[in-house]
């Protein structure tokens, strides 16, 4: 009997358990190893700018690439709760956490409970999704705004024929909209695959939808209208970001492998690239098993889709910015229609695919989190203290990309002076001034003159790194080469005797 009454309970409670357990484990991950790591150089340079007043922090994040929701957050965060990394990334870890529940909500309003359990254990399973659910950036929070937005665009046209349910859809899909986009730029993209479904299923809604959502999308424009202004009165965006190069094909794929398989090494995505035949076969086998394209799940599709096509022409032809980071809006969609597929095959097959799937995700997630060559990881903090273990007073440190002077000066408490190659004040905030080849020599003399060995940090190759690098070759003694993790070397070279 008390067999039967605990399989009862379980059933019943099924939904809760799975919720409840995904949770829990994005939560064990996080504290056992992701809120251990090094601090990266994203996350240093969300510390750096959230440290200031707000009104220095909006001058800040206004000339960069970014809208201020996140931040604004993250401030006060600080404020009460302090600004050690960990702490820091237990902000990004809540949203993280609340995204299983609403995905769950979006998932099940869609294509069931099954599918719902299914997704919410793919998200927390992700490499992708945990390695920025635990970063102090916007990306969780950005996930989050995705999620909910859909689930009340969702109810909108699925409770049509029940007004006095859809109100509050109405009401909370607006907050999610004009929360959505100033958490992140990309936030427009997820409203254009809205704005899609909307004129090519007119009939979906209910007749005075139309003006409702013109409603709403004239209060999240006034609304969006202040910071425009502000950022355009600031000028044009700097260049203390990454230097980005224009997408092909390449990047479609690699976006499409990180969001199931993380970051991992060459050799891993070798074998991963293996596995397309097998994805294909699926794929012709869901087809056979589906005999008719629903409207939700090809809405599904377009918001998988259409982001990853805007973001790609955007950077063809107006500036890059396609990065699978600020893609993470398509990863629940994606997630979703993985499940959907999961369930419309017969039994076994089904259990195959499940299987195997959350066999595959789980072992690229232990791959990224043991591996030291894990592309994005970025040990700054083992690199400065190996500095303070071994450099000597009279020593100098040059650091290339410049901006990579954020988690180094976060973390170097030790006596050596800490210059940028192409030297920047970042004090000022302006623009990275642009490497000149012809001017590197005076540059390192100048910074040089007094010390007995230089210390070089190259990591961010944006162009020069190889010129760099073969100038002190080429005229200094090196002493020392210390890589720490992926494209983050340290050298040290003989100035003078």
């Amino acid at each position: 009997m008390d067999t039967d009454n605990t399989q009862t309970f379980f059933a019943r409670n099924k939904a809760t358990i799975a919720i409840v357990g995904c949770m829990v484990l994005v939560t064990l991950l996080s504290v056992a190893f992701f809120l251990k790591q090094s601090l990266r150089l994203d996350e240093a340079q969300s510390l750096w700018q959230t440290s200031h007043s707000l009104a220095k922090m909006y001058n800040i994040i206004g000339q960069d690439v970014h809208v201020p929701l996140y931040h604004t957050i993250l401030h006060y965060w600080q404020v009460f709760f302090g600004s050690r990394v960990p702490v820091a990334r237990l902000l990004s870890l809540v949203f993280f956490i609340l995204s299983i529940p609403a995905l769950f909500r979006l998932t099940k309003l869609l294509y069931g409970e099954e599918a719902a359990i299914f997704a919410i254990l793919l998200f927390s399973i992700s490499p992708f999704m945990n390695w920025y659910g635990n970063e102090i950036r916007m990306y969780s929070l950005f996930t989050l705004m995705v999620i909910l937005n859909l689930y009340y665009f969702i109810r909108i046209y699925k409770e049509r024929d029940t007004p006095e349910q859809q109100g509050s859809a109405w009401v909370w899909y607006g907050v999610t909209a004009l929360l959505g986009i100033y958490s992140h730029y990309f936030f427009f993209f997820a409203l254009t695959s809205e704005v899609v479904l909307f004129l090519s299923h007119r009939s979906l809604f209910p007749s005075y939808a139309l003006k409702r959502f013109l409603v709403i999308a004239s209060i999240m424009i006034i609304s969006f209208l202040p910071w425009i202004w502000y950022v355009m009165h600031l000028g044009t965006i700097s260049n203390s970001s990454p230097l980005l190069q224009a997408p092909n094909s390449v990047n479609i794929f690699n976006t499409f492998s990180q969001f199931l398989f993380g970051f991992q090494i060459d050799y891993v995505n070798t074998i991963l690239v293996s596995l397309w035949p097998v994805t294909v076969l699926l794929g012709f086998l869901a087809l056979r098993t589906k005999r008719k394209l629903t409207v939700d799940t090809a809405f599904i599709i377009i918001c998988f889709i259409a982001p990853n096509v805007c973001a790609f022409v955007v950077s063809s032809f107006v500036r890059p910015l396609y990065l699978s980071r600020y893609l993470i809006l398509t990863l629940p969609p994606l997630y979703m229609l993985l499940s959907a597929l999961a369930v419309s095959y017969p039994q076994n097959i089904k259990r195959i695919f499940m299987g195997v799937l959350i066999a595959v995700m789980l072992g690229t997630l232990t791959a990224e989190i043991v591996s030291s060559q894990t592309p994005v990881k970025e040990n700054y903090k083992q690199v400065t203290d190996y500095l303070e273990a071994t450099a000597s007073p009279q020593d100098v440190v040059l650091v290339s990309a410049p901006f990579t002077v954020y988690p180094i000066d976060y973390y170097y408490n030790g006596p050596v002076a800490i210059y940028t190659l192409p030297v920047w004040d970042r004090s000022s905030y302006g623009a990275i001034p642009p490497f000149d080849a012809a001017t590197l020599p005076e540059q390192v003399k100048k910074l040089t003159k007094n010390s007995r060995n230089v210390w070089v940090i190259l990591s961010y190759d944006q162009g020069y790194e190889d010129i760099i690098h073969s100038y002190f070759d080429n005229n200094y003694q090196q002493l020392l080469v210390k890589n720490f993790s992926s494209n983050l070397n340290l050298y040290e070279y003989k100035v003078r005797y």
